[in-house]
């Protein structure tokens, strides 16, 4: 069992940064084509330019880590954990730094989400969906309490709970797929 559940880690993680290569690319894309048109401030394309050189650093550290056979079921949860942390960050800076409560940048909690469902563990899925709401609702009203009069407070609690309550219904959906086939 410890067998083959290592390799389902390694191969599904393996999986997870090769979709990360291509999601650090459409990224780091956006911004040359938002540079081309003067659409954000230099300040925010180097800043942008910094948070994608990260996402891809530490895609590349984990596909290379994963390719390393022979390791622990640990080994490759810390992979995926590390993939979870730099996809938390990446909706966390965008979502602050873009439009705040009505960032369309809140979709893109539903990727450590999905990531941590390759751990096969209800824990782990619930654990990042409340991680993500909690850094979404924490960027949300530290943006609004630093810019007042951009929003109605009911406007940022309402949007707040509405995208929080769908990332926990994400996390339950992902979780009834896997106990429906761990069952099986």
């Amino acid at each position: 069992m410890a067998k083959t559940l290592t390799h389902w880690l390694q191969t599904h993680i393996l999986g997870a940064a090769r979709v990360h290569f291509a999601l650090a690319a459409v990224y780091l894309l956006s911004i040359i084509i938002f540079d081309a048109w003067n659409l954000i401030t230099p300040d925010a394309i180097i800043q942008r330019w910094m948070l994608g050189a990260v996402l891809l650093v530490v895609t590349a550290l984990v596909w290379y880590g994963v390719r390393l056979s022979g390791k622990s079921n640990l080994y490759y949860q810390s992979l995926a954990l590390a993939l979870i942390l730099v996809d938390l960050v990446l909706p966390t800076y965008s979502v602050y730094n873009q439009r705040r409560i009505a960032s369309k940048a809140v979709l893109l909690y539903v990727i450590p989400i999905i990531v941590s469902a390759i751990l096969l563990s209800r824990a782990a899925i619930f654990a990042t969906a409340t991680v993500s709401v909690a850094l979404y609702t924490a960027a949300c009203v530290r943006y609004f309490y630093s810019n007042p009069g951009q929003a109605y407070k009911v406007e940022l609690y309402g949007e707040a709970a509405f995208y929080s309550a769908l990332l926990f219904v994400i996390a339950a959906l992902l979780w009834s797929l896997i106990a429906t086939n761990k069952q099986k």
